[in-house]
């Protein structure tokens, strides 16, 4: 029990236990979405996806990386969640993906909608389920894609709203990047009725420049992850010293935990990757600033940034090239966050202005954009989309239930 849980509805995990996580990529996670917690209450099922430096080869021959928290292989009615450590090779990427994920019935694109990114990869160099790797029993250990999304992590006890997210001041909503197994995901949100509408991305560079935006990406995402992390754990130290959870640790040196757990957290191979990072002010989630939309939309402005630095330029229109610049937060969003009904109509104009100078910030706005600058595939002269259905055609072929 820890000061979140005054009812045994959550069972916090240990320091020990997230280590022996961290310090083994053989092992794989199974948590409940609706009971685990971390240190400092949310959800341990969300976690972060964080690149395990010390196992990668970002340069290598071949070049790879080691994600940690890939979700695959969970139940969404028992709200089983499993997070597997996986090998992806950069030399393996076809394709990827801008994916918009509607809102509400039926399907269809409207102003609410979760922006992912997907990564495809090519026959025989998927990335590696590494818990099942070397398995003598016939297990196949690949997965086709990769799926990244950037969601607002929260405690368990606490639902999302949108009023609330506008305060960055309040911290419940962390800005956190997760990582599926494309298939895992598709189920999700096949059960909640939710089609996909992908947009094949083109950038220059063709493989190196997927590779890129894909490193871009977990970059990023590692980034703000271990910055939000040590955060969590720093502030659920005194509650987890205080209310234990009975598995062993509370005779354990257990400030000697928390110094190896935090050193865990916050290491990082400086020279992997060129560092992609955020302030520290702005790792809170934001509906209009740090949504899966803007997040989305930063990476691939960025990757497209480097490659044309480097010279790949081909079929980029430069002079509609936006910077890869994020918004900042505004007096009214603060004061939205607390007001009254009268108040949200007179803060409506605010709203308006804002979104038509910051048009990132609408999701069904992001394909526009990105056809503009010549980063969206083509056919027959128009802006390529795909529409994948549970009722028609999934991203691994025709459905085989209705």
């Amino acid at each position: 029990m820890n000061e979140f849980d005054t009812d045994g509805r959550y069972r916090t995990l240990s320091p020990s236990q997230i280590l022996s996580w961290v310090e083994d990529d053989s092992q794989i996670m199974r948590l409940r979405a609706d009971r685990d917690v971390i240190p400092g209450g949310y959800m341990a099922a969300a976690l972060p996806a964080l690149v395990d430096w010390s196992a990668s080869d970002p340069h290598g021959d071949p070049a790879f990386i080691v994600l940690r928290h890939v979700n695959y292989g969970g139940n969404p009615f028992d709200k089983s969640t499993v997070l597997h450590n996986v090998r992806v090779p950069l030399d393996g990427l076809e394709s990827a993906e801008l994916t918009l994920v509607p809102f509400g019935e039926g399907g269809r694109l409207g102003p609410l909608q979760h922006v992912q990114l997907r990564f495809i990869f090519k026959a025989g160099k998927e990335p590696l389920l590494m818990d099942l790797a070397g398995a003598e029993t016939g297990s196949d250990p690949h997965i086709q894609d990769l799926v990244f999304g950037w969601v607002s992590w929260r405690r368990p006890e606490i639902d999302w709203d949108l009023r609330t997210g506008m305060d960055d001041d309040a911290q419940v909503y962390w800005l956190s990047l997760r990582a599926f197994a494309g298939s895992q995901m598709f189920l999700e949100d096949a059960l909640e009725g939710r089609d996909w509408f992908s947009y094949p991305l083109r950038l220059p560079g063709g493989s190196q420049g997927l590779a890129e935006l894909l490193k871009s990406t977990v970059t990023l995402g590692d980034g703000v992850a271990r910055d939000t992390l040590a955060r969590m754990l720093k502030g659920g130290e005194a509650a987890w010293l205080k209310h234990p959870p009975p598995d062993g640790d509370a005779g354990q040196d257990i400030y000697s935990q928390w110094n190896e757990l935090f050193e865990h957290i916050k290491a990082a191979d400086p020279q992997a990757l060129a560092p992609v990072h955020l302030p520290p002010d702005q790792d809170t989630y934001h509906p209009l600033v740090r949504s899966c939309a803007t997040m989305a939309r930063y990476a691939v402005l960025l990757t497209v940034k480097r490659l044309v630095a480097n010279g790949q330029t081909e079929g980029v229109v430069l002079d509609k090239l936006p910077e890869p610049l994020l918004g900042s937060t505004e007096v009214w969003m603060k004061a939205l966050a607390h007001t009254s009904l009268s108040g949200l109509f007179l803060r409506a104009p605010l709203v308006m202005r804002y979104v038509m100078r910051h048009r990132e910030s609408v999701p069904p706005d992001l394909p526009a954009e990105l056809d503009a600058v010549g980063l969206l595939q083509r056919r027959n002269g128009k802006r390529y989309r795909i529409h994948y259905s549970h009722k028609g055609t999934t991203p691994y072929g025709p459905a085989l239930f209705i």
